[in-house]
């Protein structure tokens, strides 16, 4: 009976560890990521539509436990360059980075394996070859994966939907067409949480 109890306490103090190795409440992470952004609307310049391809994105940015179940994130995607194709021809190149501040529903806090969903509101700002895009305001919805290795590091995969009103595109101060910024991102990554509780 007493080898029993004693492989009972094991065992829930070592579930319990397991659970409070991979809690996030009141702890700052930084985040790395890197992946693909693919473009869903078309823009057009002077009456022309033009396709922007898809391309490499990358970013980082921070992300705070405000409990176990729901974390703030701040982070930054860039992607720095996409072909702008017209009837299947390279024009130019584009570039486009977003801005956003999110909020994080993780729904199996205290696990290695932690599903997400999140939401928030985003500044994006496009520039393509030779043309001005001003800034515009949108949102995103996204979603993903964390996996604990340890107390302290955690890899990610995320995938997120980014839209938000079209942009002016201007050349010589004269605005020509409207950029689109809606966008699909993919990415991978690692989040490093500070050991220290804030």
């Amino acid at each position: 009976m007493h080898r029993i109890s004693m492989f009972a306490a094991v065992v829930f103090f070592l579930i319990a560890g397991n659970a409070m190795a991979e809690s996030i409440n009141c702890r700052l992470g930084l985040n790395g990521r890197i992946g693909a952004i693919v473009p869903l609307e078309d823009s057009r310049i002077r009456g022309i539509t033009f396709d922007t391809d898809p391309g490499f994105a990358g970013g980082g940015g921070l992300v705070y436990g405000l409990s176990d179940s729901l974390a703030v994130e701040l982070d930054v995607i860039h992607a720095p360059s996409m072909d702008v194709e017209i009837g299947g021809t390279n024009v130019s190149e584009a570039e486009m980075t977003d801005i956003s501040l999110g909020m994080l529903y993780r729904m199996t806090p205290g696990n290695k394996l932690v599903p997400y969903i999140g939401v928030g509101v985003d500044a994006i700002k496009g520039d393509i070859s030779d043309s001005k895009l001003d800034w515009t305001v949108g949102g995103h919805v996204n979603g993903g994966v964390d996996y604990f290795l340890n107390r302290s590091i955690d890899l990610n995969a995320d995938v997120r939907g980014i839209f938000a009103a079209k942009s002016d595109t201007e050349q010589n101060d004269v605005t020509v067409g409207k950029f689109d910024p809606m966008s699909f991102v993919a990415t991978i990554g690692v989040r490093l949480f500070l050991p220290e509780t804030l």
